[in-house]
């Protein structure tokens, strides 16, 4: 990782040192942890599938422009999202960081999205 902004804490922005001009947004299961009841109270699983899940729910929502613009590639432990765009991974990093202060709003954004989305 080559210049890890935590801006967006808990999530992480950062270049690929391995690949510069591709980026990375990332929730490690450690944080994951403190709204995993959120989840439950929706019947969701809070691992990274389901915060993949809510990314795909907050794009839908709030930033139809971002959905070409980046991929996921989510394991049960890791949140991640990546793509050559910074600018769009930083603007759902936005939104993420949000939805993960405002349980609320991340119990909307869980409710509305596909349960597929989810798996």
């Amino acid at each position: 990782m080559t210049d890890t902004d935590r801006t967006f804490a808990p999530l992480v922005f950062f270049e690929y040192d391995h690949e510069p001009g591709h980026y990375c947004l990332m929730l490690s299961d450690t944080h994951m942890l403190d709204v995993m009841d959120v989840f439950e109270e929706c019947g969701q699983y809070g691992n990274g599938y389901g915060w993949t899940g809510v990314a795909r729910s907050v794009i839908q929502a709030d930033a139809a422009e971002l959905a070409d613009r980046l991929d996921f590639d989510p394991e049960g432990g890791t949140f991640v999202a990546h793509g050559t765009d910074p600018e769009a991974l930083r603007r759902l990093a936005g939104l993420l960081q949000a939805a993960f202060r405002d349980r609320a709003r991340l119990a909307a954004l869980i409710r509305s999205g596909d349960p597929e989305w989810f798996d």
